[in-house]
């Protein structure tokens, strides 16, 4: 009886092991050809911040979250917990395609999400300037809007209230509220 035992024991953790190497790497062949689906999972998104006095931030995005819904509106925010970086572009009388966004349809903030974050102040592209009056510069990507997600990357000149610069870089993929 126990032999017996034995023998089905191993018989199904043999067909498990089994069931465990089964040949995924076919795949359907609409979800092959749909690249919405590979990059729709993805959490390669990043933020990588250099300010003025030399130092270099890089944030791990946490978490993203926004409004992608509106044709002509996207608004995408992202935190480590620490920084928060939000992300505003506005088509005013066309949706939003995939192309180059800049000034005045895009801007971007980046700011402490606590009192004692790692910078000093909040830089924006807009409404702040360096000590010669100028606004920041903006430049934001949109590399694939689709139905159920929007993705791209971005980059900026940012000043703080008190002139100081942050270069600010990134990538970013947000999901449609359903």
């Amino acid at each position: 009886m126990l032999k017996t035992i034995r023998s089905w024991l191993l018989l199904g953790i043999f067909g498990l092991i089994l069931i465990g190497c089964k040949d995924n790497s076919k795949k359907d062949e609409s979800t092959a050809n749909n690249t919405s689906l590979k990059t729709e999972k993805q959490n390669d998104t990043y933020v990588t911040v250099d300010l003025d006095d030399g130092s270099t931030l890089e944030m791990k995005v946490k978490k993203q979250w926004g409004n992608a819904r509106s044709p002509n509106i996207l608004n995408v925010n992202m935190t480590d917990y620490s920084l928060l970086v939000i992300l505003r572009l506005r088509s005013r009388d066309t949706p939003i395609e995939e192309k180059d966004y800049e000034d005045p349809d895009a801007d971007i903030t980046l700011k402490n999400v606590t009192k004692d974050g790692p910078i000093d102040e909040e830089y924006r592209s807009y409404y702040y300037k360096n000590e010669n009056g100028q606004e920041g510069e903006t430049k934001i990507t949109v590399t694939y809007r689709g139905e159920n997600h929007t993705e791209g990357t971005f980059t900026g000149t940012l000043y703080s209230k008190s002139h100081k610069k942050a270069v600010i870089r990134g990538k970013f993929n947000i999901q449609k509220k359903k």
